[in-house]
């Protein structure tokens, strides 16, 4: 078909527009991917968009699938990322588990939440406003936590710190492309090391005249710099704009904020709490972020783990790899499904739900 003047237009713009991270993410915005709910790339169909307050922070959460759910699955994004991510989950969810509820957060930071003090960006914090979602949208039945990247240690770290009664409801976890040890010497951090990240530091100390200023040149070198070589399978372009206009949408606050935390953070303490927690680790063979090294301790401290690699994914494996995320989350809730055909041996090995 022969393009029209205007159509052709638009197709170089386009292309033009590829070339740089700052025209990747304006045309994922043009596109209205982030936070429009009636577009992929992103979260379509939510049967609730709201807040639960958290730390006194507003967290935006959404929730997709019915109230008396058999299930839960708690959706737990990474660094720079947004709730939107775990999109093709949530629909796999909906189509083949439509009994199962799927309920996500934007932390502290990102996504719809917007920006908080650098300060409260912390593992621990997030895991509290995971806490907040799960008491006031899951406060029953079994749970799946699945964390990816930064979401997986928030993950460990709610686990390790759950009462009893949470503790005896989580049925599985899934941690993707995640360290338990402190990553201060490899992946992320030495990209948070950098010294235009202690630009962004000196800069978010500054005025807030002069921070705002500064704010464009560092998501020029920050945001390309954390989302190189995240994709190593061929995907789509509009998912790659997807994913970028994510990270350029991260407030110069969460960078900052996370930087000492990522830095030296360990989730080593967790270990304990996973004995009897049924799971998957899954790694991508081609990760820079979070080496594969880090998929194999996590299973030398955690025996009831599987570890499934994704061959030729990189570490953004919900949107370059997600079917082997989907059959881990399948095969969880099916384990719950069988258990509750066989109550006995459930509540002599984990307590009632």
């Amino acid at each position: 078909m022969k393009l029209r003047p205007a159509h052709l237009g638009s197709t170089l713009r386009s292309l033009a527009l590829r070339v740089t991270a700052r025209g990747r993410r304006r045309l994922a915005l043009e596109h209205g991917a982030l936070h429009s709910r009636t577009r992929k790339p992103g979260l379509v169909g939510v049967d609730f968009e709201g807040t639960v307050s958290s730390d006194g922070l507003e967290i935006s959460t959404y929730v997709v699938g019915p109230d008396d759910a058999e299930a839960t699955v708690v959706f737990i994004h990474g660094f720079t990322l947004a709730a939107e991510v775990f999109y093709m989950q949530v629909d796999y969810l909906r189509t083949n588990f439509p009994g199962v509820r799927s309920l996500l957060i934007d932390a502290r930071g990102h996504g719809q939440t917007g920006p908080v003090a650098p300060a409260l960006c912390t593992v621990e914090g997030t895991a509290h406003d995971v806490l907040a979602a799960i008491r006031e949208h899951a406060p029953t039945g079994p749970l799946i936590l699945v964390g990816h990247s930064l979401g997986g240690l928030t993950a460990l770290n709610l686990i390790k710190n759950a009462d009893h009664e949470l503790a005896s409801r989580i049925s599985g976890l899934v941690l993707v492309a995640t360290s338990i040890e402190s990553l201060s010497a490899q992946g992320l951090p030495q990209v948070l090391a950098s010294p235009i990240a202690d630009r962004v530091r000196g800069t978010a100390e500054a005025s807030p005249g002069d921070a705002a200023k500064f704010r464009e040149y560092a998501s020029q070198f920050l945001a390309p710099t954390l989302a190189t070589a995240v994709f190593h399978r061929p995907t789509n372009w509009k998912v790659i704009e997807f994913h970028a206009a994510m990270i350029h949408e991260t407030p110069l606050e969460t960078f900052v904020g996370f930087f000492d935390d990522l830095q030296e953070h360990d989730e080593l303490d967790a270990a304990a709490a996973l004995e009897d927690v049924d799971g998957f680790v899954i790694a991508g063979e081609k990760d820079n972020v979070t080496p594969l090294g880090q998929a194999e301790r996590i299973c030398e401290l955690w025996p009831k783990a599987h570890l499934q690699i994704a061959a030729d994914a990189g570490h953004m494996i919900p949107l370059e790899a997600p079917m082997i995320l989907n059959n881990a989350i399948a095969a969880l809730l099916r384990g719950i499904s069988r258990r509750r055909s066989a109550p006995r041996n459930r509540q002599a090995r984990r307590g009632s739900w």
